[in-house]
């Protein structure tokens, strides 16, 4: 049987492990608060968002709109420190949306092609119908 003392310790110790916990996580949250706004105020942060918004025009088509507001309200802070790491990641990020943005286009372009295609292949059927039909005596294309 558990002695009152050391069930109080054991409450005290799982209180200081969820107070701990609780700061450790408003310290996270303060630090990716100040990491978003580092990033945010980067240089290359328009860069990075209208690479974004390319790559979501192409997934969305022609039928969505994209509310292009936030791009322009992005404002550049030349006051951000020069930080190197962050230059890296920024320009990485950047060419590495780019590169999405061209892999998911080829697809698509040569899909567009295939249906262009197929398209003007059925219209000359539709317009020359008897070069192509069947014989009902024979059932094979004349």
């Amino acid at each position: 049987m558990e002695s009152k003392g050391n069930s109080n310790s054991k409450k005290e110790v799982e209180e200081y492990s969820i107070k701990k916990a609780d700061e450790i996580s408003a310290d996270e949250d303060e630090d990716s608060i100040l990491i978003g706004r580092t990033i945010a105020c980067h240089a290359l942060y328009p860069i990075l968002v209208e690479s974004h918004l390319n790559c979501l025009k192409l997934c969305l088509g022609d039928n969505e709109d994209i509310d292009h507001s936030v791009a322009a309200d992005i404002k550049l802070n030349s006051s951000v420190a020069n930080q190197p790491d962050l230059d890296q990641f920024m320009e990485a990020y950047c060419m590495t949306l780019n590169m999405l943005k061209e892999a998911i286009e080829e697809p698509q372009q040569e899909s567009m092609a295939f249906i262009k295609n197929m398209h003007s292949q059925l219209k000359e059927l539709m317009e020359n119908p008897s070069s192509t039909a069947l014989s009902p005596s024979q059932g094979k294309l004349t």
